[in-house]
């Protein structure tokens, strides 16, 4: 998978993961867009800036199935009449891409 760069206001894509903020709600959607399945994650701003910190400082470390890699970052899963998930499913190389991309601080703007 090539990797794929695009950051338009309150979105971030990198290979496979995409994050966007929606001002309006007050929440961060975090899901793996080649997933059409799973259902984006929603994730409080306080809690998207705790995860980006600890990406950036190496003390996140996701579940690892194989090439496998489970995410749990959610904390609204329980806001809304139908229930999403607490966590994302991605590849290892969508994980390794989205670190970088945390640790160049191309999400700082989400949430913020």
């Amino acid at each position: 998978m090539g990797e794929q760069r695009n950051t338009l206001l309150g979105v971030g894509v990198r290979s496979g993961l995409e994050a966007e903020y929606q001002a309006r709600a007050g929440v961060v959607y975090v899901r793996d867009p080649d997933d059409e399945e799973q259902a984006a994650v929603r994730v409080s701003p306080a809690r998207w800036s705790r995860f980006l910190a600890s990406v950036k400082a190496d003390q996140f470390v996701p579940q690892q199935e194989g090439d496998e890699v489970t995410i749990a970052i959610g904390d609204l899963s329980h806001t809304e009449v139908v229930q999403r998930p607490s966590f994302v499913t991605t590849s290892r190389h969508a994980w390794e891409i989205f670190v970088k991309a945390v640790k160049s601080s191309e999400f700082d703007h989400l949430g913020a």
